[in-house]
This record gives structure tokens, sequence and C-alpha cells, in this order.
């Protein structure tokens, strides 16, 4: 699986738990566990992930790893960084209160796919 395809999974949960998030007490904690579920734990993903974005090899915040992580470690922290900010940004997009109830989900999740408008090459 891409790591665009995993953002994509992570904002699609996000949808689908809004309500969950919102009534929770610290959103923050439930978005953070939810984008550390879809990392991926094998090797040979979590090549793959690097192959498809070679960006993965650095991790933004240097915090996060050791100086004896190895490599699929890194991998897996640069990931976890993709999915948490894919998962806030999904979350901050989220209609407030009423509006809730009037979502056109096929509408909201191309917008948060692709904010920019182009279509992704799919016909909605």
């Amino acid at each position: 699986m891409s790591i665009y395809e995993l953002e994509q999974a992570v904002k699609a949960e996000v949808i689908e738990r809004a309500d969950e998030l919102k009534e929770s007490l610290y959103p923050s904690d439930l978005l953070s566990e939810l984008a550390d579920s879809f990392i991926p734990v094998y090797y040979q993903e979590l090549a793959a992930c690097l192959a498809d974005d070679p960006s993965l090899a650095y991790v933004g915040d240097p915090g996060l790893i050791g100086s004896s992580d190895g490599v699929y470690q890194i991998i897996q922290v640069a990931i976890y960084e993709r999915l948490s900010q894919a998962a806030f940004e999904a979350y901050e997009n989220l209609p407030e209160g009423d509006e809730q109830e009037e979502i056109n989900l096929i509408s909201l999740v191309a917008n948060i796919c692709d904010p920019s408008g182009e279509t992704l090459g799919a016909a909605l």
C-alpha cells in the first residue's frame, strides 16, 4: 500500500468516526491512535511505502528517533508523522454542529483528498 493510500484511509476513518471524535474530551489522542493503527508493520510494506515516496527516509522531528534505530523504525516514524498530519487535517475540515446531517460524503472526501479541486482520475 502506498503512503497516499494510507493517508486516504486515515482520512476516511476520521470521517467515519466524526461523531466519536467530536464527543471526545481529547480528540487529539484518538487521532494519534488512529494514525498509529494504520502504520504498516511488515518490512515489505514499509519498503513499498519508501519506494513510493523516498522522503519517508527522513523524519521531520529528529527527537522521535534514537541513534540506534534501524531504517524500518525510521520509516515507521516518518509514516506516523504523515498519517498524523492527514488525520488532524481531516478532523479540522469536518463540518461543525448541525451541518453534519446534510453532508455529501463524496464531495467531502473529494475535497479532503484533493483540495485544489482537480479530479483524481475517478468520475464522481
